[in-house]
């Protein structure tokens, strides 16, 4: 995903010098090409990430379209207030891209790990935060924002995710994209955490049980049409990368309470009950309960409590 987002900003920035790339002294090798072919709209700030927000946030209310480009627990959290008062209170359409969502660092430690963004930018007013499921989702949400003028924060895996779409798409903002059919429910995702909602699929279809699956990449606007319909069928199980505190489940459930619908939903978060672990990011998956195995174990109880 992040090789595409980077190739995908370059193509369109050729065309529109009013993109800019800036970076806090990372993407080396990533971030090479854009600086050879593009140095007048590429900055890197260095290793300041207030500023650095701060500063994106005065060019991008100049007419600029600016990426601040980082890991993502550094674009995010750690300059949370610029974001808050520079680019959403005053609507500047700046665009935070976190690379390495979830335990994509998990061999880093704790400090690295991305657990709690969603929750924290999605509070923000104007922001619009997004989670792309693979490559091909990624490439169409981009282009995307490049197209709009909206505060937004794209959150991506880091890198070498396989493609979960196999058919083109038709990204519209809000909507739901189904990845497979099935009539006995529905395993809702957002992000590369895709791969495992699929593995859990087929674990499903083993079992009898024929589940829908989809990616769920815009997280501030809630496609409630198509849970609606995934309602009628069974039980939704909602799937993120992220703490189960205020992420996409949660969305999902606040969306659906406004409504006034209700039915079998069940959510798989990361649990943070160990943080000292530290492990690739498939280890950290398992250990922390995003896995196969909880999801299908989740899946059967909801269906069970329905008979």
């Amino acid at each position: 995903m992040r090789d595409t987002f980077v190739k995908v900003l370059l193509e369109e920035a050729k065309k529109d010098p009013s993109i800019i790339l800036m970076t806090g002294d990372l993407g080396y090798g990533v971030l090479d090409t854009f600086e050879k072919e593009l140095p007048g709209q590429f900055i890197n700030s260095g290793v300041n990430e207030q500023a650095m927000m701060g500063m994106a946030a005065g060019y991008a209310s100049t007419g600029k379209r600016v990426f601040v480009y980082s890991i993502a627990n550094f674009p995010t959290l750690r300059c949370l207030e610029q974001i808050r008062n520079d680019v959403c209170l005053m609507d500047n359409p700046v665009v935070v891209v976190s690379v390495g969502a979830g335990y994509s660092y998990g061999s880093q430690g704790y400090t690295h790990h991305a657990l709690e963004d969603i929750a924290v930018l999605r509070a923000l007013a104007n922001m619009q935060v997004i989670v792309p499921a693979d490559p091909l989702e990624t490439r169409e949400l981009t282009l995307a924002i490049i197209a709009s003028k909206e505060p937004t924060y794209l959150r991506l895996g880091k890198s070498k995710e396989p493609a979960i779409h196999t058919a083109a798409l038709k990204i519209s903002a809000g909507r739901i994209n189904e990845v497979s059919g099935g009539d006995d429910g529905t395993l809702v995702f957002a992000g590369s955490v895709g791969t495992v909602a699929v593995a859990a699929a087929k674990e499903l279809a083993a079992a009898g049980k024929r589940v829908a699956v989809a990616s769920m990449p815009y997280v501030s606007t809630i496609d409630i049409d198509y849970l609606q319909k995934a309602l009628a069928k069974g039980p939704i199980i909602v799937i993120e990368e992220h703490s189960y505190r205020g992420g996409v489940g949660s969305a999902v459930l606040e969306a659906l309470n406004a409504v006034n619908l209700h039915g079998a939903i069940g959510l798989i978060a990361a649990d943070q009950n160990n943080l000292s672990q530290i492990g690739d990011q498939s280890f950290l998956r398992h250990a922390n309960g995003v896995s196969v195995e909880n999801i299908v174990r989740r899946f059967i109880a909801l269906a069970a409590d329905q008979r």
